[in-house]
């Protein structure tokens, strides 16, 4: 009996072993499959909002950690030089515009002068044609004595006079004709004016700061009265839109995490409510300690005295976000579950 509780102990030790040696594959093996870590945060996008113009404040709609809509009013920049601007440029338009038809009447005017000029060629091109013509009827009858020799000179006289008219008249309508304006350069100048007068509509519309995007106001530090710089952020607004928990994953893990994988978040400020997601992206670098790339996320090692896997940032797009508890740069653990993927 002694030696049958002897051997009955060992076998129970030995499917123990067996049982522990199992389940602990079939854990590696799960966890292999179900890549998590607790290297992660929350994200959002966010963007430093800046006007496209410059000028004093005078009135401040919103308040640190508010939230706003899309479109609502956050900034009024004082409108008083961008409305002077676009009067001024206004006025520039009107005045090209009474310009150009000044011109066109004057253009219109010269027109008629080198068409009455034409006219005259015509009818000098037709007395030296009568006066060419009389001189050939009377030379020959010249000789004949039924003419006079001063018939004669005269007529001759008559058609220099009419080639001379002929050729002054002919310079007259050139210079007539030359004389006529066009009105392209006071058109492009209108042209010109008239964007001058968009641009400074545009200025005057962008002197009231509006919400881009639906989010939260955060690092408001400016007050009215302040000088806002055209492209320099007066606070940062988030867009609450759309969640985001970056987690860092080893690079052994990386194998068993592809894009549309379905994913579990655990916030650290409550656990009890895991939020669900999925795999939007995958990094494909960092930025190394000697400097690496630029713009590269810096995900940076635990250890320095041996070799470590290196981690990634794996982006999980949250599916359906509470708008409470939001909050960038909070910690998470994420957990992927690449054997539900699609």
């Amino acid at each position: 009996m002694e030696r049958l509780r002897i051997w009955a102990g060992r076998l129970i030790a030995v499917l123990a072993l067996a049982a522990a040696v199992g389940l602990g594959a079939a854990t590696l093996e799960r966890l292999a499959w179900r890549p998590r870590t607790h290297d992660a945060f929350l994200y959002a996008d966010s963007i430093g909002l800046a006007p496209d113009v410059g000028g004093r404040i005078i009135a401040l709609h919103v308040q640190d950690n508010q939230r706003v809509r899309q479109g609502d009013t956050l900034v009024d920049i004082d409108p008083e030089p961008f409305t002077l601007r676009l009067r001024q440029a206004r006025a520039q338009v009107t005045a090209l515009q009474a310009q150009i038809g000044l011109s066109n009447r004057q253009i219109a005017a010269q027109s008629s002068g080198a068409d009455a000029a034409a006219t005259q060629i015509e009818r000098a091109r037709a007395q030296l044609a009568l006066a060419h013509d009389t001189v050939g009827r009377l030379v020959p009858l010249l000789g004949k004595g039924y003419v006079t020799a001063q018939q004669v000179d005269e007529a001759q006289s008559n058609e220099r006079s009419a080639q001379a008219a002929l050729t002054a008249i002919t310079q007259q309508a050139r210079q007539a004709r030359q004389a006529v304006g066009d009105t392209e350069s006071l058109l492009a100048q209108e042209d010109g004016a008239e964007a001058a007068v968009a641009l400074a509509e545009r200025d005057l519309r962008n002197a009231v700061v509006r919400a881009p995007f639906a989010g939260l106001v955060v690092g408001l530090d400016i007050a009215e009265g302040a000088y806002a710089a055209a492209g320099h952020p007066l606070f940062t607004l988030i867009k609450t839109h759309d969640w985001y928990a970056v987690g860092n994953f080893r690079e052994t893990d990386l194998g068993q995490i592809a894009i549309g994988d379905p994913a579990t978040v655990w916030p650290m400020a409550d656990g009890d409510h895991p939020l669900s997601g999925h795999v939007e992206s995958v990094g494909w670098g960092v930025r190394l300690e000697d400097g690496g790339g630029p713009a590269l996320p810096a995900v940076g090692r635990t250890l320095n005295w041996v070799v470590v896997a290196q981690r990634f940032p794996v982006r999980i797009r949250l599916d359906d976000p509470p708008e409470a508890g939001m909050r960038i740069g909070a910690t998470v653990s994420i957990r992927v579950q690449h054997d539900a993927a699609r």
